[in-house]
């Protein structure tokens, strides 16, 4: 490991052991970062499982003492198509920033990301992904000066008042014979070709495979009741997949239904079904009780979706900036 230690901070892979440490980490974080998905401790062990995860030996904290003040990880991702994109996610304790600490995480992760990769696709092209907010100064210099390039932005969206908003909200109707269904069990698979199907000229993405599907829907965050599909006459043609962090109640007192993914089949798209979808989506959260809806959108998505979700009552929060660098694999 390049991290020459700073005195007073140890370095070291994180270990389930180190779970409720962590979560202290991550909530100190959100605390000033305000980035609006406080993780559980639930969420965090999830990357222990993760089969595109090495948390032994893909993953670094910086410790003081008992306390954890800076932590890193690191996913690869299922193609090298154009290229191997590492993401990566970390962060510093508000109160240790200034000290180095986010530097020396960041050029462990590009020997560490180099030997991963080499095991998975030698020879390809490797980059480093990572994301941070336009309105982080500080994480948005710290990219610059270890030279990564901003490639993407995307916006995080919300809806603050979901039954104001449902009281508001235009009439977006489906074609008589578009059904829509909840994501059983027995749909999943339907969900997931439509997903991959609609994604397949979308920036940086990669097909779900069977093993990646079943990790996000059987994950505790997944909200399969508030989650659909829409079928015309049994063909599948769009979806909407949600999710709820627990840890954003307990914070803020309201729930918060989070929509990850909306997708069109390219057979369905141009009439309107992802619009009704989405529509019918929220109404049916406003029923279940949640308070507000949030989501992220793609800045120079081709497909109009920035549009679709202002007409639904989303307003933009912030925005954030995909950084990239391409690393030599050594």
């Amino acid at each position: 490991m390049s991290t020459e230690a700073a005195p007073g901070f140890t370095w070291r892979p994180i270990d389930r052991s180190d779970l409720p440490a962590w979560l202290r980490l991550r909530q100190a974080l959100e605390a000033v970062d305000n980035d609006g998905r406080p993780p559980s401790e639930a969420e965090l062990a999830q990357r222990f499982t993760d089969s595109y995860v090495d948390m032994a030996r893909g993953s670094m904290a910086a410790w003081d003492g008992e306390r954890m003040v800076g932590h890193h990880w690191m996913k690869a991702r299922t193609s090298a198509e154009p290229f191997h994109d590492f993401w990566q996610l970390g962060g510093v304790d508000p109160e240790y920033r200034g000290l180095g600490i986010g530097t020396r995480l960041l050029d462990w992760a590009e020997q560490a990301a180099s030997l991963l990769h080499k095991e998975r696709f030698p020879g390809a092209p490797l980059a480093l992904m990572d994301s941070c907010s336009m309105d982080n100064a500080t994480a948005v210099e710290l990219f610059r000066a270890h030279g990564y390039e901003q490639v993407r932005w995307t916006h995080h969206m919300v809806v603050p008042e979901l039954r104001a908003a449902l009281a508001a909200m235009p009439a977006s109707p489906a074609p008589a014979v578009v059904a829509f269904h909840a994501v059983s069990p027995e749909r999943s698979e339907d969900a997931r070709a439509v997903r991959n199907d609609s994604f397949r000229d979308h920036f940086g993405s990669t097909p779900a495979t069977e093993e990646t599907w079943a990790q996000f829907t059987g994950g505790p965050a997944f909200r399969a009741a508030n989650s659909f599909i829409a079928c015309e006459r049994g063909e599948p043609l769009a979806i909407v997949l949600c999710e709820e962090f627990e840890a954003h109640q307990k914070i803020t007192g309201q729930r918060d239904l989070y929509v990850s993914v909306v997708g069109t089949a390219r057979a369905g798209r141009g009439r309107g079904i992802a619009s009704a979808l989405l529509a019918h989506t929220l109404r049916v959260a406003g029923e279940d009780g949640y308070d507000t809806t949030s989501l992220e959108v793609d800045a120079s998505s081709p497909t109009g979706a920035l549009g679709l979700y202002e007409r639904l009552g989303y307003q933009p929060d912030k925005t954030y900036a995909l950084q990239r660098k391409f690393v030599q694999a050594s």
